[in-house]
C-alpha cells in the first residue's frame, strides 16, 4: 500500500463512519475498520479528529471568462480550489474566444492541462450558429453544452468577446434535438430575455444606478417562465437537461414536478442561500450576479428544496473578476461585472451553513458536493465518491475550526468577496486528488499542470 489515512471519520452518500483508507496507484484500494490488521504502507496520515469527505466537484466555473489573463487566473485559482476541498472543476466555455467550435475548445484545454492544479472537465458553448460543431466537441470531451436564453444586449448578442450569445427557441429546440441524438447534456441559464430587457430599460431610463434596481432589473418571474420552457422542450426531445445556478423556489418547484416527465437536474449557489436582496443593497456591486439575490421569503423556500433533497448539486459560479471591474459598479450598478468569487469559500460556507447549522446530514453533503455532480457529469466511474477503485480524491475538514473569510488571501486576481467577514463552522486543510496532496494547511505540494483532463464516462487523460 502506498498510502494509509487513519483515525478520520469517512463520510458517503450512504454512511459515516470510523474507518482507515488504504490508497494505490491513485485509488482508494482498502476501506479498513480501525484497531484492525493495516498493511504496510509508505507514508501514513494522522485524520484523528477530521472528518474525511469525497472531494468537491465544482460543475460551475468561469476561470477565464472574467479578465484576459485567463492561464494566470487557472493557474492560482485552481489553488484556491484546493483550498475550498474542490478536486474537480467543470469550467465553463467562457474565454476569448469561447469555446463553440473545436478548436477554441482544443485551445483551451491544452492552456488548462498547462496550469491546472485540481482535474477538469470543459463545458463547450452553444451559441445559435454552431450546431455542425456539437458533435465533434462531444467527441473532443465535452462535460456538456452551456447555452443561455437572456443577454444583457437587446439584440442577444454576447455582451463580451468572451460571452457567448442568447438563444432563442427555435435555436434552443434545434440544439436539444442535437445534442440528445449523442446523449449529450444541456447546461442552460434560464431566464426570459424579453422581461429582462424591458425591466432593465425601464429603470434606466428612470435614472436607476443603485443596488436594489439591479435587483429588480431580473424579476423571479424572468426564472420562472424560463425554467417552465426549458422543461417543456426537454421533456419534448428528450434532452439531458441540468438547470444552473437556481435562485427561485417557485421555479424549484415546477422541475419537481417535471421529473419523470424530463430529464432534469438542478444546481444552486449560496448566494442564493446566505444572501439576500437587503445584502445586495449592503454589498453594493461585489454581489451582483445574475439572476439577483431574492428577497428573504425567497431565500427560506429554497432552503426547504435543499432540506428535502429537491436540489441535486451545489456550484459556486465563480467569476473571479478583477477588482476595478467590480468596483465600476459603485457610480452605476449597472457597470458592475455580472459574478461572485466562490471557488475557495462555496463549498465550505455550505458545510458550516448546511450542516452545521440547519442539520443537513453529512451523506447529503457528499451527495450535493460530490456523488451528484459525479453522476451527472458522467465521471462516477473514477470521481464523487470514497469507494473501492475510484479515485482518491479527498477533502478533509475540521469542523471544530472557526475561521472568517478574508478575501486578500483568495488567490488568482480577484480579491474580493461579497461573503467578506464572514464566520465560517468547519475548515479544509487537506485536500487530496488522486491520492496525492495538492493542499495542505497553506501549502501547495503539487505544481500546476498536475491536473487531468476529465471526459464524460472515460478514464482521465493523463
Amino acid at each position: 500500500m502506498e498510502l494509509l489515512i487513519t483515525g478520520g471519520t469517512v463520510v458517503t452518500e450512504t454512511a459515516v463512519l470510523a474507518a482507515d483508507l488504504g490508497i494505490s496507484g491513485g485509488r482508494i484500494a482498502a476501506i479498513l475498520e480501525p484497531g484492525g490488521a493495516r498493511p504496510a504502507a509508505r507514508e501514513t496520515i494522522d485524520a484523528d479528529r477530521l472528518l474525511v469527505l469525497p472531494g468537491a466537484i465544482d460543475a460551475h466555473t468561469h476561470f477565464t471568462g472574467s479578465h484576459d489573463r485567463e492561464a494566470e487566473e487557472l493557474r492560482e485559482g485552481t489553488r484556491g480550489a484546493a483550498i475550498g476541498g474542490v478536486t474537480t472543476i467543470l469550467e465553463m466555455p467562457h474565454s476569448r474566444p469561447p469555446a463553440t467550435t473545436c478548436a477554441a475548445f482544443a485551445r483551451k484545454r491544452t492552456m488548462a492541462e498547462a496550469e491546472s492544479s485540481v482535474d477538469f472537465g470543459l463545458w463547450a458553448g452553444l451559441d445559435g450558429a454552431n450546431l455542425a460543431e456539437l458533435a465533434g466537441l462531444h467527441v473532443a470531451g465535452a462535460i456538456g453544452f452551456k447555452g443561455f436564453l437572456c443577454s444583457g444586449d437587446r439584440s442577444r448578442r454576447a455582451t463580451d468577446v468572451s460571452g457567448l450569445p442568447a438563444l432563442d427557441d427555435d435555436q434552443l429546440l434545434r440544439a436539444m434535438h442535437a445534442v440528445s441524438k449523442f446523449d449529450g447534456l444541456i447546461g442552460l441559464h434560464a431566464e426570459n430575455h424579453a422581461l429582462l430587457v424591458s425591466a432593465g430599460e425601464e429603470l434606466r431610463a428612470a435614472g436607476r444606478h443603485d443596488p436594489r434596481a439591479h435587483a429588480a432589473a431580473g424579476p423571479e418571474i424572468a426564472e420562472i417562465e424560463a425554467v417552465s420552457r426549458v422543461l417543456l422542450l426537454a421533456a419534448e426531445t428528450g434532452v439531458r437537461c441540468h438547470i444552473v445556478h437556481l435562485s427561485s423556489a417557485r421555479a424549484g418547484d415546477l422541475v419537481v414536478t417535471a421529473r419523470g416527465g424530463a430529464d432534469v437536474t438542478v444546481e444552486t449557489c449560496p448566494q442564493y442561500l446566505l444572501l439576500t436582496e437587503e445584502d445586495l443593497v449592503r454589498i453594493g456591486p461585489y454581489a451582483r450576479c445574475g439572476p439577483p439575490l431574492r428577497p428573504r421569503p425567497v431565500v427560506d423556500a429554497l432552503w426547504r428544496h435543499v432540506l428535502s433533497g429537491n436540489i441535486d448539486t451545489l456550484a459556486s459560479d465563480h467569476c473571479p473578476y478583477l477588482p476595478a471591474q467590480k468596483e465600476a459598479g459603485f457610480a452605476s450598478i449597472w457597470d458592475a461585472g455580472m459574478g461572485l468569487t466562490g471557488i475557495e469559500t462555496a463549498v465550505p460556507l455550505f458545510f458550516s451553513e448546511a450542516v452545521q447549522m440547519r442539520g443537513l446530514s453529512l451523506c447529503d453533503f457528499a451527495r450535493m458536493t460530490a456523488g451528484a455532480p459525479a453522476r451527472r457529469f458522467g465521471l462516477a466511474n473514477r470521481k464523487g465518491a470514497i469507494r473501492l477503485g475510484l479515485d482518491a480524491d479527498l477533502a478533509f475538514y475540521d469542523p471544530a475550526a472557526r475561521w472568517q473569510i478574508r478575501s486578500s488571501e483568495f488567490r488568482g486576481f480577484a480579491k474580493w468577496s461579497a461573503f467578506e467577514g464572514m464566520e465560517c463552522r468547519g475548515r479544509v486543510v487537506r485536500t487530496m486528488v488522486r491520492g496525492t496532496t495538492v493542499y495542505d494547511d497553506g501549502t501547495f505540494p503539487v505544481s500546476p499542470g498536475f491536473g487531468a483532463f476529465l471526459t464524460p464516462e472515460r478514464d482521465a487523460v493523463r
